[in-house]
C-alpha cells in the first residue's frame, strides 16, 4: 500500500503537468518527449553495460534528439533519416574496438530504435490537424488508467501468475483489471464527448483494448531488459519509482501500436 500511495502521488503532480504539456503541444511537448526519451535511452545503455555489453552512447543520444526534433518539424523526412542514421551508427562502430564490435552495434541500434524512433508516433500522432490533442490525451490516461488499475487488482485479486520469469507480480487479475480499465476510461471519454472526431465507438473500443494488451507489453519488454541485467529499476531517478524507462515503458510499445491502427483507420 505505501508503494501504491507513492505511485498515486506521483500521478497527482505528474499526469496534470503532462496533460498541460500535450494541451499546448508544439515546442514544450516536443522538449518534454525529447528529454524523456534522452534519460530512458541512457538508462537502456546503463542497463546494457551491466551485461557487458559497450553501446555508443554519444552518437545515440545525439542521433536520438535529432530524430525527435525531426519527428516534429519534417516528418516526411523521417524514412531518408532513419537510412543516414543508422549509416552513421554502424561507421562510428569503426572507431571502437573489434571485440564485441558486434554486440556493442546491435545494443546501439536497439536503444535508438525501441526508444526515440517508436516514442516519435507520439509526436506524429498530437500533429494530426485538429484530433492529434485529443487523440494524444486519450492515449495517456488510458494506459495511465490500465496500468494503475492492472497494479490494484494484481495486489487485491492476483493469484495465478503470467510470466514470473520475467515479472514476478504480474497476474492474469492485474492484466484483465487493466485492460478493463482501459475500456472503461476510452467510453467515459467518449460519453463527454472528448474522443477524436474522425473515430466512432467500435474503433474507440479497438483501441482501448490495443492501449491496454500492448501497454502492458511494453512493461514486460522493459522487464525483460531489467531481469537480464539483473537489476530491479533502470535508475533511481522518480523517487522510489526507478527511472523514466521503467515510468513510460507501456507507451514504448503501446504508442507505436496505437499509431499504426489510426494510420490504419484515418
Amino acid at each position: 500500500m505505501n508503494n501504491f500511495a507513492t505511485r498515486m502521488l506521483i500521478n497527482v503532480i505528474g499526469i496534470p503537468a503532462l496533460l498541460l504539456l500535450i494541451r499546448l503541444g508544439g515546442i514544450p511537448f516536443l522538449i518534454f518527449l525529447t528529454v524523456m526519451t534522452f534519460i530512458a535511452q541512457v538508462e537502456l545503455y546503463l542497463l546494457m553495460r551491466k551485461k557487458g555489453v559497450d553501446p555508443l552512447i554519444l552518437p545515440a543520444v545525439l542521433a536520438g534528439i535529432l530524430w525527435m526534433f525531426a519527428s516534429h518539424y519534417r516528418p516526411d523526412l523521417l524514412f531518408f533519416l532513419l537510412i543516414g542514421l543508422v549509416t552513421l551508427l554502424f561507421l562510428a562502430g569503426l572507431f571502437r574496438k573489434i571485440q564485441g564490435a558486434t554486440i556493442d552495434l546491435a545494443g546501439t541500434l536497439l536503444g535508438f530504435i525501441y526508444l526515440p524512433v517508436l516514442v516519435s508516433t507520439v509526436i506524429l500522432m498530437r500533429s494530426i490537424e485538429g484530433d492529434g490533442r485529443p487523440l494524444v490525451m486519450l492515449l495517456f490516461v488510458t494506459i495511465w488508467i490500465c496500468d494503475s488499475l492492472a497494479f490494484v487488482f494484481g495486489k487485491w485479486m492476483g493469484r495465478r501468475k503470467i510470466a514470473p520469469l520475467i515479472s514476478p507480480h504480474k497476474t492474469y487479475a492485474g492484466c484483465i483489471g487493466g485492460v478493463f480499465g482501459a475500456v472503461a476510461t476510452v467510453l467515459i471519454f467518449y460519453y463527454l464527448n472528448w474522443t477524436p472526431d474522425f473515430m466512432n465507438l467500435v474503433q474507440l473500443l479497438i483501441f482501448a483494448l490495443l492501449a491496454g494488451v500492448f501497454g502492458q507489453a511494453g512493461d514486460f519488454v522493459e522487464s525483460v531488459f531489467k531481469r537480464d541485467a539483473e537489476v530491479k529499476d533502470s535508475s533511481n531517478l522518480l523517487l522510489g519509482h526507478g527511472g523514466m524507462l521503467d515510468r513510460f515503458d507501456s507507451f514504448f510499445i503501446g504508442a507505436p501500436v496505437i499509431y499504426l491502427f489510426i494510420k490504419i483507420i484515418f
